[in-house]
């Protein structure tokens, strides 16, 4: 099932026709900061395509891991997969599994596009890792509905105008809704991976996410086609967590919006 990481660039075509580079092998690397403490470290990886159901898929998944020394405050270990068909670009499989304090949770979201169709498996567990709840539902759709982390990616694949917001029908646990996508302005920032000239966006959540957000959360992408994710901004229920970018992996290409 699985193939070889390859170096190169995959070309994804959206309904729109218009083609939008994403590489196949990109690894980003970020520490989370709680404050000055160091929380621990995060990985979005572009990983592999691969086949579910024959169908040819791109396998991206993210992963959040708290720091030995903030585990004793507040222990993390979320990892978050989502399986896009390519090249049309919308998901049909989408795996969440968050390890927060003393939140467990998996979410499973299967979707049947040609039937507008999205079966979803939600189970919660106890300290002990036993179900405590789950729930199987089906929910009506529209065609092509995007999971929280394959919306991420398109809106890496858009041209982002200041002011202008964007809009992404998304689902989320039981609900369907339009993840609207703020782009507040352009900034130039400084993280450990380099000084990039970035834009800034925002999108409005109504999910459990990475540590849990329960407020804002601000994106610095780069200000280029890549548009590579350099720092992210959330308040979660332990406070505030900043995500930065350490290194970049598997891109090749030229990032025009990197000063050094």
């Amino acid at each position: 099932m699985l193939l070889f990481i390859f170096l190169g660039m995959l070309i994804v075509q959206a309904d729109n026709g218009v083609k939008h580079p994403l590489t196949l092998g990109e690894r980003l690397t970020f520490k989370l900061r709680y404050g000055f403490i160091r929380a621990g470290t995060a990985t979005m990886s572009i990983l592999e395509e691969t086949e579910i159901d024959g169908e040819n898929v791109l396998h991206i998944q993210t992963i959040a891991k708290s720091s030995s020394g903030f585990s004793w405050i507040y222990k993390v270990e979320d990892v978050v997969s989502t399986y896009i068909r390519i090249p049309e670009f919308y998901p049909i499989r989408f795996e969440k599994k968050l390890r927060e304090g003393s939140y467990y949770a998996d979410q499973f979201l299967d979707f049947y596009p040609e039937d507008s169709l999205v079966i979803v498996e939600f189970i919660r567990y106890d300290d002990d890792m036993k179900v405590k709840k789950r729930e199987l539902k089906e929910i009506k759709s529209p065609p092509f509905v995007q999971d929280v982390l394959s919306a991420f990616y398109i809106v890496r694949t858009m041209d982002l105008t200041v002011g202008e917001p964007v809009f992404i029908t998304t689902v989320e646990k039981h609900k369907i809704y339009d993840l609207k996508v703020l782009v507040h302005k352009k900034e130039t920032i400084e993280v450990e991976a380099g000084k990039f000239k970035c834009i800034v966006i925002e999108p409005i959540l109504k999910e459990e996410g990475i540590f849990k957000n329960k407020g804002k959360l601000k994106i610095w992408l780069t200000d280029d086609e890549l548009k590579i994710p350099v720092q992210m901004k959330t308040e979660v229920v332990v406070g505030s967590i900043t995500t930065e970018l350490m290194k970049i992996e598997g891109i090749h290409k030229k990032i025009k919006a990197k000063i050094k």
